[in-house]
């Protein structure tokens, strides 16, 4: 009786001692995405008080549309590495947008996509923008 008694002291023993495997939930990932944007060419010149027409894409790989609802930020560069939004829209159902701007300086001009749970942020490439 002492010894089963021993025995089974010792096993659970054992037990409380026995490493414990670790069970850590998957790190999800953001898919990576890419966005362009589409204003005419890599410079525009716009006369001061005209509107500036973009088009935008956002994509992600292996994705023909992405989630409705995603803003994209169209910003301006205001110093060296200081970006402002002065535009957000929505994507369209096929991850694509048009919007008419209002620029009254000259400046660099790009989107932005902050990014979300399921996307990676992503930034489009420059444009710049000369108002005559």
């Amino acid at each position: 009786m002492i010894t089963k008694t021993f025995i089974a002291g010792l096993t659970a023993l054992g037990l409380l001692l026995a490493p414990v495997a670790a069970t850590a939930a998957p790190v999800v990932q953001a898919k990576p995405t890419t966005l362009e944007l589409d204003a005419g060419g890599a410079k525009v010149k716009l006369k001061k008080g005209d509107q500036l027409q973009i088009k935008g894409k956002l994509g992600a790989k292996g994705e023909r549309q992405l989630t409705l609802g995603l803003d994209v930020f169209a910003q301006i560069r205001v110093s060296a590495s200081v970006w402002t939004n002065i535009y957000t829209r929505s994507c369209q159902p096929n991850s694509t947008f048009t919007a008419k701007l209002s620029i009254d300086a000259s400046a660099d001009l790009r989107l932005f996509f902050p990014g979300t749970s399921v996307y990676a942020s992503a930034t489009s490439n420059i444009v710049g923008v000369v108002v005559i």
